[in-house]
């Protein structure tokens, strides 16, 4: 594409071709080997890197996501006989479902680091964009803080319940059902939106059928569905109420968008009302100044013919005998003639 491009006679910049960052590509073979070359060299050269035990380095030869090859590291590190059950662990990424599956890990200190989101809407045309921006502030989001969270939020519920209170239950139940949400492998109900506060009324369901269940709905990675069929039926109710209140916003939206038109539409019919109005009656002020030039024009004619049928003196005569408005306005005029005659006689000197 880039020499017909060119052979066309356009400009081409170098661009880099972001389908070349994936798998089995020469660019990805070429980045793992300078990844492996980096580490070794680090681990030479480094006292930082010499502190540390183990560096493992998993580039795209290995197949997954690299999330889930973290933790299928850390869960690893569990069965080992000599593991530290308080070994602390820090993750740095910017994917939301990284909380997951630190909350799935049950390990006690887990720690993400990430960058600072920012939301921005902006309007394109008719369309409203949401766009996600990196800021440079960094967020740190401590699990076992929001575990805590978790106990604090659903122990009220304790005293009423027909199972024991586990709080770590409780957040393998929080976690399969935000499944419904979507994530990076399922997509969402179309219901069930986060923005439209989705999560929030699945925590409200889930808060109500607890009290009344025999058991949690997930147990060891398994999903009861008999016992999810109380929260699935609320789901359903809230759909229909989801689509009529969706209705409403849409036709709402529609209405005020209809108002907003129709006052435009109106303005501009009294824009042009008021624009033809004025040309009428700019129309009308330029008719009447063109009368009065026509006017003032004849009554010119009419002392020029006068002054050519009569000489001077005898104009003259008849101001001094009249001494009237007329005559001296006579008068006037005719040495306004005169020198209109002289100042076209003579030649103009530049």
């Amino acid at each position: 594409m880039k020499e017909r491009l060119i052979a066309a006679g356009k400009n081409v910049p170098d661009m880099f071709d972001s389908n070349a960052i994936s798998p089995g590509t020469q660019f990805m073979a070429e980045l793992s080997r300078q990844l492996h070359f980096f580490v070794k060299y680090k681990v030479n050269t480094d006292p930082l890197y010499k502190c540390l035990k183990n560096v493992v380095v998993s580039d795209a030869s290995s197949p997954g996501e690299g999330e889930h090859k973290i933790m299928d590291y850390i869960r690893n590190l569990r069965l080992d006989a000599e593991h530290d059950p308080n070994t602390r662990h820090c993750f740095y990424g910017p994917d939301a479902d990284l909380i997951m599956l630190a909350l799935l890990t049950h390990e006690p200190h887990f720690n993400i680091i990430r960058e600072e989101h920012v939301r921005s809407f902006k309007r394109d045309g008719g369309v409203v964009r949401n766009d996600l921006s990196v800021g440079t502030n960094f967020q740190l989001i401590h699990i076992n803080l929001l575990r805590e969270y978790f106990a604090l939020e659903y122990k009220p519920l304790a005293a009423e319940m027909k199972i024991a209170f586990d709080v770590e239950r409780i957040i393998d139940d929080f976690i399969f059902f935000c499944f419904f949400i979507g994530n990076d492998f399922l997509p969402s109900l179309s219901s069930l939106d986060i923005s439209e506060g989705s999560l929030d009324k699945i925590i409200e369901f889930y808060k109500t059928c607890l009290p009344t269940m025999e058991n949690y709905i997930t147990e060891n990675g398994t999903v009861h569905w008999d016992r999810a069929e109380p929260l699935l039926v609320m789901l359903g109710e809230h759909e229909n109420e989801v689509f009529e209140n969706r209705v409403t916003e849409i036709s709402s939206r529609y209405v005020s968008q209809k108002k907003r038109f129709d006052d435009k539409a109106h303005e501009i019919l009294l824009d042009d009302h008021f624009d033809k109005r004025r040309f009428e009656l700019n129309q009308k002020k330029q008719s009447k100044f063109n009368a009065l030039e026509d006017k003032f024009a004849y009554k010119k004619l009419l002392y020029k013919r006068k002054f050519e049928e009569e000489d001077e003196s005898k104009i003259t005569a008849i101001v001094m005998i009249k001494r009237t408005p007329m005559a001296a306005k006579l008068k006037k005029a005719w040495k306004e003639y005169k020198k209109d005659e002289i100042e076209t006689a003579e030649p103009s000197i530049a």
